[in-house]
Order: structure tokens, then sequence, then C-alpha cells
């Protein structure tokens, strides 16, 4: 299985699924925090409300994968980390 549809799968899988759920938020808001970045800063880039991050960050909801990818692009992480937790052995996890 490849690495986009292992992250996709694991986006979906985590609608239903508390842990995955709560894991995803605190990875999300460990980046935006070790960046120096607020949530509404994030939606700013985003185009979504300050109230969509704040749920991400508390993981009430789920970015979808357009958001993971924009947030992971812009401060640097692996958006297959950021979704899954998974790091590859070229790029470790912030």
């Amino acid at each position: 299985m490849g690495r986009y549809t292992q992250t996709i799968g694991h986006l979906e899988r985590s609608h239903e699924d508390n842990a995955l759920r709560r894991a995803i938020a605190a990875r999300l808001d460990r980046t935006l925090q070790k960046a120096g970045v607020s949530s509404a800063k994030a939606a700013n880039w985003l185009d979504v409300s300050e109230h969509d991050v704040q749920f991400w960050r508390r993981g009430i909801t789920v970015p979808p994968l357009a958001a993971f990818t924009r947030i992971a692009r812009t401060l640097d992480v692996d958006v297959h980390w950021l979704c899954t937790g998974q790091s590859t052995a070229s790029q470790a996890a912030p």
C-alpha cells in the first residue's frame, strides 16, 4: 500500500476513532506550537475559520488532507507523519 493511500485511510478511520483523532490533534498542535503559529494565523493560511483550526487542535474534528498538505508544506514537516505518526527513515518527525 502506498503512503498516499495509507494516509487517506488513516484520515478516514480517524472520523470514527477517538484515539486516532486525538493523536492527530496532538501532532498538529505540537507542530503549530513549535513553529509559533496561532490558530488564527493557521486559519488565515488555510482560508478556514479559527474555530475550525481550534477544533482540529483539540481533536474534535479532523482537517481534510488538503489542509494537512498545506500545513506540512508551509511548516516543512512530512504530511504522512502529520497524518499517521509514521515517519520515513530519511525524514524524522519534529
